[in-house]
């Protein structure tokens, strides 16, 4: 079974919901207030069987004090039937309407020329000409036109067969995965919570856990009905009752959605491609609060423009929506812009970032980035998000954007870009000039600090590279044999301290280690043997070369430096004195090295650490 969401639009009191009850039976105005006042207020709901095809008609009120709710009752809808009364032809809500529809991306599917019974046979080919000149310049200029009654029947089952056509016409973009944006939420007697909306993205099946979004709550269905009937499965495309297990009614409302997990996440900002309509009677402003009709949820954002202070009518742009609230929204997903006092439609906005991030590299890259998503260049998308995030972009951030899935994503940037971590790609030629950067500060370092023999790591990555590409930069190198890490320092491997000692300095040198030999296991501490400004470096050299190992007593906060002389001598003597499975505790070892606590703890440490004593609790053994 083929199905279409269609939603009915036109001004009000030119006949939508007469014509509606008319071809289903389905009397969609269900208030009491709708009925008492012959006035939808409300969109509503009803369905129509043609053959093999289902089409779910929603129909919008008309009135212009009701255009969040007509907003509310597109949201899902893949064709527009547009309705004109024949006696009272285009009037302002015809082409607001029409200008909503546009906004939403909904393509238009049929124009009906309502309460035919009223116009004359001989005036209905001057009425359809006037009309097909006044639709010309919309998107409804092409539709096929007819004429209906809903009092007499006229041209309803040529309706309901060219509404049964539209279920062929390929679907617009929509979300990846299942998607329900709420229109109604209550309370079934004997059931629980329900909520009902028009399904996209994929099917769902009871027992299936989803999100509600915003409020990132776990609920699963219990049940589904699909126009009034238990069904096994929902698809994407039919009116959908959802009956949830694990949320209260009354933590839900019109306007948040149920979806498959990860298939969303709510934000406070969005990032939008903005379009402001010809007949709009104004610029839209940099900073201005304006109101934001999107699915089935509407709140009030503050657009900050990017690269321009307004945009005029007939224009574009990109800007961020801020709201005060979380949103939960999904890429490509269209919203209405309208202003907030007088509230008059004022445009459109593509939703290109529903889960904007904290601007952190300047307007300018986002903007570039924007603009790839905007025009579908995914290399281009790839290649400014990794500017905005330090050389490196997350494959799920670019398959977001580029409405694609990762897999795909990955495949369709090539050898262009490189995967330098799990789930992260930079571009090939960003990676080459970060190794060649990297080598450059690795190389001044060097130039400055001849006699140490590395560099901290932290002072030779890049300030505002991605860590990730660090990581790859430094791991490429470091297996191509090029510099050398250990412990959170860095070497050119071609660096060799030695080669720049002069004659006094490698004398000093030597001293230094002398003077650890004589103290053999008590050494001072590392201040004691500094005496020059220039011993620190010699010092490391020393380390550097394993002529002497440096240690940290953690408990006294201290680093003292052994003569591996002595540190052998030690492993020795500990042989000798605790042979085979002997344990000995931390007292018998100072004993037997003749040292002091001070000393010998950070020793045992050492030991322990290298494999030459094995700790069982307080007392060790030699391996």
């Amino acid at each position: 079974m083929k199905t279409c969401p269609v939603i009915v639009i036109g001004h009000v009191d030119h006949g939508k919901t007469s014509l509606v009850r008319a071809l289903t039976g389905t009397d969609t105005d269900r208030l009491p207030e709708e009925r008492a006042r012959g006035l939808s207020i409300t969109p509503g709901f009803a369905f129509l069987q043609w053959g093999d095809t289902m089409i779910d008609l929603v129909d919008a009120p008309g009135h212009e004090n009701f255009i969040p709710a007509m907003v509310r009752g597109a949201a899902g809808a893949r064709r527009a039937v547009l309705v004109v009364s024949a006696a009272d032809g285009v009037e302002a809500q015809t082409l607001e309407h029409i200008a909503i529809i546009e906004t939403l991306g909904i393509g238009a599917g049929i124009v009906v020329l309502s309460k035919a019974d009223l116009v004359e046979a001989s005036g209905r080919a001057g009425r359809k000409a006037a009309l097909q000149a006044a639709l010309a310049a919309t998107s409804f200029g092409g539709a096929p036109l007819i004429f209906c009654s809903a009092l007499t029947g006229e041209g309803l089952e040529d309706l309901a067969a060219a509404l049964g056509g539209l279920a062929g016409l390929q679907p617009g973009e929509g979300p990846s995965a299942a998607w329900l944006a709420i229109d109604r939420v209550f309370v079934a007697e004997g059931h629980g919570t329900v909520v009902t909306g028009t399904l996209l993205g994929g099917s769902l099946r009871p027992g299936d856990d989803l999100m509600l979004s915003p409020s990132g709550q776990s609920v699963t269905i219990r049940r589904i009905e699909v126009r009034g009937q238990t069904v096994s499965a929902a698809q994407a495309g039919e009116r959908t009752a959802l009956n949830l297990r694990g949320v209260a009614a009354s933590a839900i409302r019109p306007g948040d959605v149920v979806h498959a997990p990860g298939a969303v996440s709510a934000s406070l900002d969005i990032d939008v491609a903005v379009s402001v309509s010809a007949g709009a009677g104004r610029a839209v402003r940099h900073m201005e609060e304006v109101r934001v009709l999107y699915g089935t949820g509407q709140g009030v954002a503050r657009l900050r423009l990017f690269g321009s202070r307004q945009v005029s009518p007939g224009g574009t742009g990109f800007a961020r929506l801020r709201f005060p609230a979380p949103v939960a929204a999904f890429a490509g997903q269209r919203a209405v812009l309208r202003s907030l006092s007088p509230g008059r439609t004022l445009g459109s906005a593509i939703l290109l970032d529903p889960a904007a991030a904290p601007l952190a590299a300047g307007k300018a890259l986002r903007l570039a980035t924007l603009q790839a998503a905007d025009r579908g260049d995914m290399p281009a998308l790839a290649a400014s998000l990794a500017a905005e995030q330090g050389g490196a972009a997350r494959l799920r951030d670019v398959a977001r954007l580029a409405r694609a899935p990762e897999a795909s994503v990955q495949a369709g940037l090539g050898a262009a870009f490189t995967l330098i971590a799990d789930g992260s790609v930079s571009p090939a030629a960003a990676v080459s000039q970060a190794k060649e950067a990297y080598l450059a500060r690795l190389a001044a370092y060097h130039a400055r600090h001849r006699l140490r023999p590395r560099a901290p790591v932290s002072e030779i990555r890049a300030r505002h590279a991605s860590p990730m590409l660090s990581a790859h930069v430094e791991d490429s190198l470091a297996a191509a044999g090029v510099i050398g890490l250990s412990g959170g320092y860095v070497a050119l491997a071609a660096h060799n301290p030695s080669d720049h000692l002069t004659p006094d300095q490698a004398a000093r040198m030597e001293r230094l280690a002398g003077q650890l030999r004589a103290q053999g296991l008590t050494p001072p501490g590392r201040a004691a043997l500094i005496g020059a400004p220039e011993d620190a470096e010699l010092l490391e050299l020393l380390i550097g070369s394993g002529a002497v190992i440096a240690l940290n007593n953690v408990s006294l906060k201290q680093r003292l430096c052994f003569h591996a002389e002595a540190v052998s001598s030690a492993i020795q003597m500990l042989r000798e004195r605790f042979p085979g499975q002997t344990a000995f505790t931390t007292g018998a070892a100072r004993e037997a090295l003749k040292t002091t606590r001070r000393h010998v703890v950070p020793l045992l440490e050492y030991l322990d650490a290298e494999g030459i004593t094995s700790r069982q609790g307080d007392t060790r053994r030699m391996v």
